[in-house]
């Protein structure tokens, strides 16, 4: 940001610079979004890559046998959390807070099984400028806390905002959490120091399945379409008629 002053006792002005136009200012209401979300920590911009600031929606709701279990995140960036609107929640509405760089993730209900209870909250982290970016995933006893399961992740993201030409993006952390709950799930939940066996993990309950499987239907069809966008000029080009390519023979 620059900074100027404006005569001898103004108080400095910082200016933020304009935009470099390889990201368009765009916003959204996270309640509308949070209607049609498949998954917990839904992306609310498209932005994703380097320096990016990346909010992502959640919305938890209480009801009848509801239990979104517990994880552990760990995360090379910082993540700021706000409070867009709660009830029977042990974050209120209007809180705001940054987490620690390894902290456990759950519902924040009071009591999960309250159809009544609900948090709609924004989870912001801004992509690193440089350098790797990394995340763990650990799920822990749910008797003695000891580590079940802990999977880390290079979640280092793009250099260049390109959607135009990559088609859509995925938010990496998403597929990656799916990932350690699914091995989790589909091995010996048995714990090593107590011999407590745990419970499966919530998995359908974050969407976090949800949304990698509509991603890479979402980039299958994004291909179809280019695909035929190509063979479409291809065939043009090939009809009777069509403007032959110029060539000069001196």
């Amino acid at each position: 940001m620059a900074e100027s002053n404006i005569g001898k006792n103004s108080t400095p002005v910082r200016r933020i610079a304009a935009p470099d136009g390889a990201r368009e200012p765009l916003k959204a209401n996270i309640f509308e979004r949070m209607q049609i979300a498949n998954t917990q920590l839904v992306p609310l911009f498209p932005y994703l890559g380097r320096g990016a600031m990346v909010p992502a929606g959640a919305m938890i709701q209480g009801g009848p046998g509801v239990d979104y279990g517990q994880f552990f995140h760990s995360n090379t960036v910082d993540e700021v959390v706000l409070v867009f609107g709660a009830s029977g929640s042990f974050v209120p509405t209007g809180m705001v807070m940054i987490g620690a760089r390894t902290h456990g993730v759950n519902s924040f209900l009071k009591n999960q099984t309250d159809p009544a209870s609900f948090a709609v909250i924004s989870i912001t982290q801004r992509q690193a400028d440089a350098g790797e970016q990394l995340e763990g995933y650990i799920l822990r006893c749910t008797k003695c806390n000891d580590e079940l399961i802990k999977v880390e992740a290079d979640v280092t993201p793009p250099d260049v905002e390109n959607s135009a030409a990559d088609g859509p993006k995925v938010f990496e952390t998403l597929p990656e959490t799916a990932r350690m709950a699914e091995i989790y799930n589909d091995g010996d939940r048995t714990c090593r120091k107590c011999g407590t066996v745990n419970p499966p993990f919530p998995l359908d309950r974050w969407g976090w399945t949800a949304y990698t499987q509509q991603s890479a239907t979402a980039k299958a069809a994004w291909r179809e379409l280019v695909n035929a966008k190509a063979g479409s000029s291809k065939a043009d080009a090939a009809k009777p008629g069509a403007p032959a390519s110029a060539h000069n023979h001196g």
